[in-house]
């Protein structure tokens, strides 16, 4: 029979003291997670007053864990966000602002498939040049995105042939990811439609609003050629008992 039952719904952080008198301290408690939607709870830190921690996973312990007055401290994970992923449909495209320095007169930035009668899936990116053609482009997000409870961004691409694809924050739209002041990570991309690579950016240290931005840079091209882009996420910060986030 469970005792007593406490609330806790302070997203990333907050903590609550059980002060028990000896005769109750075997008494079982319910923990009540009542975060917002954007967040999971994932367990909790017990902490007797000797300073002792104990790690649960679900959301019931007995106080006889301590034999004292236990400080409970929640752990949240921020939930991953798609941005884009293959077969998703967003009401208007995620990504509108593009780049180009090219050695020709072409367009570079596609979505959704023009072809609906193509194996590709209905909402893709591609970043492609046409044959004999130098090419550099960057698309970022019509909008700025707030990545502050956030960890990593993180793609799944491939190319037809080997390119180099840099992805990254930027705080503005009008300049090479390189040239900007936020994270970013270049990597030689090729992979195929059944393997593709996956390309991750660390953005744990960064805070507030950025654009998400995506670069693709192929030299001396002999033939038509692309890179798909299969899925954008934002991956979550966990928030545990020794990363609190406050």
């Amino acid at each position: 029979k469970l005792e007593r039952e406490i609330s806790i719904g302070t997203v990333k952080g907050g903590s609550i003291t059980l002060d028990k008198q000896t005769a109750l301290l075997k008494e079982d408690v319910n923990i009540t997670s009542t975060a917002n939607s954007d967040f999971t709870y994932q367990g909790a830190t017990i902490v007797c007053e000797d300073g002792s921690t104990h790690t649960i996973t679900g959301k019931t312990f007995n106080m006889s864990i301590c034999n004292s007055p236990v400080t409970v401290y929640p752990t949240w994970k921020k939930n991953d966000r798609d941005i884009m992923w293959i077969n998703a449909i967003p009401s208007n495209p995620v990504f509108e602002h593009y780049l180009t320095d090219v050695s020709g007169g072409f367009i570079y930035f596609s979505s959704p498939d023009p072809n609906p009668d193509s194996n590709h899936s209905q909402y893709y990116i591609n970043l492609y040049n046409p044959e004999g053609s130098w090419s550099r482009v960057q698309i970022s997000t019509k909008t700025k995105m707030d990545i502050t409870d956030y960890k990593e961004l993180f793609i799944e691409t491939w190319c037809t042939d080997t390119s180099t694809v840099s992805l990254g924050l930027t705080s503005r739209t009008s300049a090479w990811l390189y040239e900007n002041t936020g994270p970013y990570v270049q990597q030689s991309v090729k992979g195929g439609p059944q393997s593709p690579d996956h390309i991750q950016c660390n953005i744990s240290s960064n805070k507030g609003e950025w654009y998400l931005s995506i670069q693709r840079l192929y030299t001396n091209s002999t033939k038509y050629n692309f890179c798909n882009i299969n899925g954008i996420r934002l991956h979550g910060i966990t928030y545990s008992y020794t990363n609190r986030g406050i």
